[in-house]
C-alpha cells in the first residue's frame, strides 16, 4: 500500500495536467469522456473493494445470468470463517447496488455534440461463461460419456442424431460440438474410435466428454431404425429425393431421429427406403449440396427451435 501511496502526487499532477489542457485538440474531450466513465465516476477500487461487490454487485451489473450472483447471505452463513477489515463482506458506502446494468456498460460517454456518428459506443460485450451449477469435480471426468451427459442434465432433447455414414473426422467433431450445444440427447456414430483423432478433437472442443455418443457401424442401421421405430421414434433422413419436404414448411415430432448420409454419395437406397420423410433444405445458389455437418446442424437448430415455442406455449 505504501509503494501506492508514493505514487498518489504523481497521478494527480498527471490529471491536473490533462484538465488544464483546454483547447489542445481533443483533451478537453477525451477528458470530459473519461470523467463519465463507470469506473470514474461510479466504481471506487478501495470503498467497493468487499465480497458483496465481486460475487454480487458487478456480475449482475454486468448482466450475467442471475444464478451465477452469490449473495452476502451465502458468506455470512459460514461463522467459522473470520471477518477481515481489509477485505469485509460489505461496503457500507457504496453506491454499486443502487446502479442499473446500463450504468456498468463498457461506453465512452461523450458530450452532445453535432457529430454523433464519430461517438463509437461499446453496447455489448462477448459473455462466454460456463455456469457453477453445471460444473463438475475432477472425479466426475472419469464416469463413461453417457453417465456424465446425465449428471449434467442435459438429455433433456428427445432428438437422436445418427451419423454412423460419416466417416470424415472433422465432419464428426463440428457434428459432435454441435450436439452437445443444442442437448441432442444421442450422437450414433459408426466407430468409437474417431473420437480419438486429433482432427475430432480439434473440432469438438471436448463436447465429446458431455454428450452421449453410441457406436452403430453401416451395416448395423437398418436393424437399429427399426428398432427406434418400436420406440415411436418418427426416422428423418437429410436428402434431396422426388417426394422430400421443405425444412421450412417441416414440423418436426418430439421423438425425431436425424439420419445424416456419406459426404459423398448421401443416404444409399436401401437405408432411404427405412425413412418415414426426407427433409430437404432449400437453397437459392448454384452449388446443390452443403457439407454434412452444416446440413445437420441446419436441421438440429430447426428442431430445437421448434421445441423451444412448443415449451413456451405450454407455460
Amino acid at each position: 500500500m505504501d509503494d501506492f501511496e508514493t505514487l498518489t502526487p504523481v497521478i494527480e499532477s498527471s490529471l491536473h495536467q490533462a484538465e488544464s489542457m483546454h483547447g489542445t485538440g481533443n483533451a478537453k474531450k477525451n477528458w470530459q469522456r473519461i470523467q463519465k466513465h463507470f469506473f470514474f465516476e461510479n466504481f471506487h477500487p478501495l470503498k467497493d473493494y468487499c465480497l458483496e461487490t465481486i460475487f454480487y454487485a458487478l456480475p449482475r451489473l454486468s448482466e450475467i445470468a442471475e444464478e451465477e450472483w452469490i449473495s452476502l447471505k451465502k458468506f455470512t452463513a459460514f461463522t467459522d470463517i473470520p471477518l477481515s477489515a481489509t477485505f469485509p463482506c460489505t461496503c457500507s458506502h457504496t453506491e454499486l447496488l443502487d446502479l442499473k446494468p446500463s450504468d456498468w456498460s463498457q461506453q465512452d460517454i461523450g458530450l452532445k455534440s453535432a457529430e454523433p456518428d464519430n461517438q463509437r459506443q461499446w453496447t455489448d460485450v462477448q459473455k462466454k461463461i460456463i455456469p457453477w451449477k453445471n460444473s463438475t469435480p475432477d472425479l466426475d471426468l472419469e464416469l463413461v460419456f453417457q453417465d456424465r451427459a446425465t449428471k449434467l442434465g442435459k438429455s433433456n432433447s428427445r432428438l437422436i442424431v445418427v451419423a454412423s455414414l460419416i466417416d470424415k473426422p472433422t465432419n464428426l467433431g463440428g457434428l459432435c460440438r454441435t450436439c452437445e450445444i443444442f442437448g441432442v440427447s444421442a450422437l450414433i456414430v459408426g466407430s468409437l474410435h474417431y473420437i480419438n483423432d486429433k482432427q475430432f478433437q480439434y473440432l469438438s472442443v471436448s463436447a465429446e466428454q458431455w454428450l452421449s455418443l453410441l457406436e452403430v457401424k453401416p451395416f448395423q442401421l437398418i436393424d437399429y431404425l427399426d428398432q427406434k421405430k418400436t420406440e415411436g421414434y418418427t426416422i428423418i433422413g437429410v436428402e434431396q429425393t422426388a417426394k422430400s419436404c421443405d425444412l421450412t414448411e417441416y414440423c418436426f415430432p418430439e421423438k425425431s431421429l436425424l439420419l445424416l448420409g456419406n459426404e459423398h454419395e448421401g443416404i444409399p437406397a436401401n437405408l432411404i427406403q427405412q425413412l418415414d420423410v426426407c427433409v430437404e433444405i432449400p437453397q437459392q445458389g448454384v452449388i446443390r449440396s452443403l457439407n454434412v455437418h452444416v446440413s445437420g446442424a441446419l436441421l438440429i437448430w430447426e428442431y430445437t427451435r421448434q421445441q423451444i415455442i412448443r415449451e413456451k406455449i405450454q407455460r
